[in-house]
């Protein structure tokens, strides 16, 4: 047991992406001896837990006591907006890291005090060490890759049970439905490059509004492309999907597809390869610290103002105007063309598939947590020094 405690404050018991990686940190953190004790915080997103053990150790490092003998230091797991008393807590606490991610060229300038003011930053991805650093951050900045959960996410997985997939090739995607994931493109894509004679079938996952808003969106979308009869297929599925179900559909898919304008790391992008099915992506953002030509299918892109796509007529999905629109950002824009290319391209290309998620397969095996809590561990005990 080390000689310090570490104040972990995440969403542990969330089903978010923040969720999953706060459990994963934790965990990978126990295995390495460290004293922990978690502070829960919450966005009712309520995790269902299959692995009742993990379940338990967590509930047992929640009610862990403070060890008054000890250095303490305070991990806040969250965005940095939602920091709200770190001056209190650095009376409190010897040290402060805050562990967060972003998702365009660097983080807004609000942010900075706050950053600043903490002990450290930890950050899952090479393009938020870059973007902190031109963004004016003072305080040091660590890189904390996420790892990939292989066990839970493989090529063994029994397939999700949907008859219209039959014979088809199936492209996945699952996403939050909100701007930044660029379901515009994605949509338009698809429909533009296939139509009902191509033998395919496009299953989108998503949430973050009710179902009626999310298709209503869409189908208000295709309308408004000029798309009627004769498009290629698309199923919509909404809410939560249990976790059988969601593993499954990785699997029962040919190619994972997301034409996303940003991302800090895209967890679904390793859920994929993880299950052996390769992904087609934009070629900028966090993504690109694992995704290359040999296990994915690359879009061209250029960097633009969120504020370009945001406020334009064609924008479907929620948009977080005061995050995104603060002026002093920049995201991706998949190349249209091109992402139709890629779609046709894997459409075209089934052992290329198989080639290229056989080899992303292999590369998550080497994204592991326990990789991800040694590197925490040595920017936990870094910042201890200081």
């Amino acid at each position: 047991m080390t000689d310090y405690q570490v104040i972990w404050k995440g969403p542990v018991l969330d089903a978010s992406g923040y969720g999953i990686a706060s459990r994963e940190y934790v965990l990978a953190l126990d295995r390495l001896g460290v004293d922990l004790k978690i502070q829960p915080y919450t966005w009712n997103f309520p995790y269902e837990f299959n692995d009742q053990n993990k379940k338990e150790r967590l509930l047992q490092l929640i009610n862990n006591p403070y060890k008054e003998n000890r250095q303490k230091i305070l991990i806040y797991h969250c965005p940095p907006g939602n920091l709200k008393d770190i001056e209190n807590d650095r009376k409190k606490y010897d040290r402060i890291l805050l562990n967060t991610v972003w998702e365009t060229a660097g983080v807004p300038g609000s942010w900075l005090p706050v950053i600043n003011a903490c002990n450290g930053i930890c950050v899952p991805c090479s393009l938020n060490v870059d973007g902190l650093k031109k963004s004016g951050v003072k305080t040091p900045v660590y890189l904390v890759p996420h790892g990939a959960d292989t066990q839970t996410f493989n090529p063994e997985n029994k397939k999700f049970t949907f008859k219209e997939a039959k014979n088809k090739f199936i492209f996945v995607s699952i996403f939050d439905f909100q701007h930044r994931k660029n379901p515009e493109t994605l949509l338009k894509a698809y429909w533009s490059e296939f139509t009902s004679r191509d033998n395919v079938l496009m299953i989108i996952k998503t949430y973050g509004s009710s179902r009626r808003k999310i298709v209503n969106s869409i189908s208000n979308y295709k309308r408004r492309l000029g798309f009627t009869g004769g498009t290629a297929p698309l199923r919509v599925l909404t809410g939560i999907l249990p976790e059988e179900q969601l593993k499954g559909l990785y699997t029962l898919g040919n190619a994972f597809i997301l034409p996303t304008r940003g991302e800090g790391v895209g967890l679904p992008y390793m859920e994929a390869l993880s299950s052996g099915i390769p992904v087609i992506a934009t070629g900028w953002g966090g993504q690109m610290d694992f995704l290359n030509e040999q296990n994915s299918f690359i879009i061209n892109y250029k960097l633009k103002d969120p504020r370009k796509s945001m406020y334009s007529g064609s924008a479907i999905s929620r948009q977080y105007h005061r995050l995104f629109g603060q002026g002093d950002q920049l995201w991706a824009e998949a190349d249209f063309d091109d992402t139709k290319r890629q779609m046709r391209l894997a459409y075209e290309n089934r052992l290329l598939c198989i080639q290229k998620g056989n080899k992303g397969r292999l590369d998550m095996l080497n994204l592991t947590w326990d990789k991800a809590g040694n590197s925490m561990k040595r920017a936990i005990e870094e910042t201890l020094l200081k």
